[in-house]
């Protein structure tokens, strides 16, 4: 008994193997419990729209946004390091410039997680039920 293969035809319009960008633009949305982030903190999908548990999503959200804030205060500060005093030796003091850079941190952090909620609140709509 033979078999012919099956015939690939690209004219159904029905399935695509590849979505255009255009396509995405026009009613697709991504539906998400924690959003894929750029560099600059913005979201990495499409119109998206949080499902699942709110107060999951708001943490996830906040946690990643704080970590990620604090990565970019790190990153413009660079150049600060602290060192051994001039004899050698450590001291049990905080150094000024890494107590500075902490709360700069704290402040980073409170910005973010007021962000991630904000979004959540503003996209999220329900269990998916």
């Amino acid at each position: 008994m033979a078999t012919s293969p099956k015939k690939e035809t690209s004219d159904s319009g029905v399935l695509q193997n590849k979505p255009s960008a255009a396509a995405a633009q026009h009613g697709d949305h991504d539906r998400i419990v924690m959003a894929s982030r750029r560099a600059d903190g913005s979201m990495d999908q499409i119109n998206p729209e949080f499902i699942g548990d709110k107060d999951t999503a708001i943490a996830a959200a906040k946690e990643q946004l704080a970590v990620q804030a604090v990565s970019a205060v790190d990153v413009a500060a660079r150049g600060v390091s602290a060192g051994p005093d001039a004899d050698g030796t450590g001291s049990s003091e905080p150094d000024a410039e890494v107590k500075a850079l902490k709360e700069v941190h704290e402040k980073a952090k409170e910005s973010a997680e007021s962000q991630a909620e904000r979004e959540v609140e503003q996209m999220h709509q329900g269990l998916g039920d």
